[in-house]
């Protein structure tokens, strides 16, 4: 997917402002606080957080901006929690608020942005503080998600820099060191004004949003066959194997761990491809099972993705959650990766 940098096609908020293109490499210039505008607010931004997430100091940081605060549950572990907040960001976003932010501490903020990305069908912007023991994370969050424009998707914020739910992940081990490797910052908040640096991407959403009804049968009765005994409507959470092609990788490993999986993800190695020895493995689990190659380059009998691992296993969890067969989990992957928005 080609990033397009430069000024986007929506009209701009008075506090988002848009670097330049050659601006995009570097951090933005430093900016001047935003003058609170005069008369009543002219925003409303739903603050979803945990009782005793301490987050009452930042009620009225952003001027121009009402903040309805929400108490919510602490998230569930994994992929429960996720629908959790994005089904109580859809009750916000219905009774009226123009964005959501979300402070909840999460055990994989990247993962838990791209899966509320991919959940949340609106064009109302979603904003998650990365650290929501820092008030300035939380307050930066509350100025993006009043200047974001719609259709922005999940964005993550943490130390003054605004993060795309499809490009950012964690780095090193760390779980608040956050980037955007390939791409950068999609912008930068600075005493409040909110800098664009590139324009979102084109978003991928899935059919169905939060319901995780949509589209075809588990079991793979609906145009194609899914042979995993774990996932899908009626049959508990779906397992998605991870692996990664490594040196003198046989392929025994990969093959055992295929067997208790319904899906797939495999990074293949710097060069795009697989071992022999590997490629038998995959192969028969492929047969049965979606298996989707993490490659820069096209493979001779698997599909690719160019999106990260995590991000492709998130992406495969949730389309067999919503009951996809094998075929229509591998239909969605060649979808999300043509140019332009897609709803898989």
């Amino acid at each position: 997917m080609t990033l397009s940098p430069g000024p986007p096609p929506w009209p701009i908020p008075p506090s988002w402002t848009v670097t330049t293109p050659s601006a995009a490499t570097g951090p933005p210039p430093p900016a001047e606080p935003v003058t609170p505008p005069s008369g009543p607010p002219h925003r409303t931004v739903a603050l979803l957080a945990p009782d005793d997430a301490g987050v009452r100091d930042v009620l009225g940081a952003v001027p121009g901006v009402r903040v309805d605060a929400r108490s919510i549950p602490a998230p569930a572990p994994g992929f429960a929690g996720v629908r959790d907040l994005a089904d109580a960001a859809a009750r916000a976003l219905s009774e009226g608020a123009d964005g959501v932010v979300i402070v909840a501490g999460t055990e994989a903020p990247d993962e838990t942005a791209w899966a509320l990305d991919l959940l949340h069908p609106g064009d109302a912007p979603l904003v998650l503080a990365a650290n929501p023991d820092h008030t300035t994370d939380v307050a930066d969050a509350i100025s993006v998600a009043a200047a974001a424009p719609y259709r922005a998707g999940c964005l993550l914020v943490t130390r003054g820099e605004i993060h795309a739910a499809r490009h950012v992940r964690r780095i090193g081990t760390d779980a608040l060191v956050l980037a955007s490797p390939g791409a950068g910052p999609m912008g930068h908040v600075t005493a409040g004004v909110v800098r664009l640096a590139w324009r979102p991407p084109e978003r991928l959403t899935l059919r169905g949003g939060t319901d995780g009804t949509a589209g075809g049968t588990a079991g793979g009765t609906a145009g194609g066959t899914n042979g995993g005994t774990h996932g899908g409507p009626g049959g508990g959470s779906p397992r998605v194997g991870l692996h990664t092609v490594t040196l003198g990788d046989d392929g025994e490993l990969l093959g055992a761990l295929a067997e208790r999986c319904d899906g797939l993800i495999v990074t293949a190695t710097a060069t795009g491809g697989v071992p022999p020895e590997a490629a038998g493995a995959l192969a028969g689990a492929s047969a049965r099972i979606p298996v989707v190659l993490v490659s820069p380059i096209a493979h001779s009998s698997l599909p690719v993705t160019r999106l990260d691992p995590l991000k492709a296993r998130v992406l495969m969890h949730l389309l067999l959650a919503a009951g996809r067969d094998r075929d229509a989990v591998i239909a969605a992957f060649a979808a999300a990766e043509r140019p332009g928005p897609a709803q898989l």
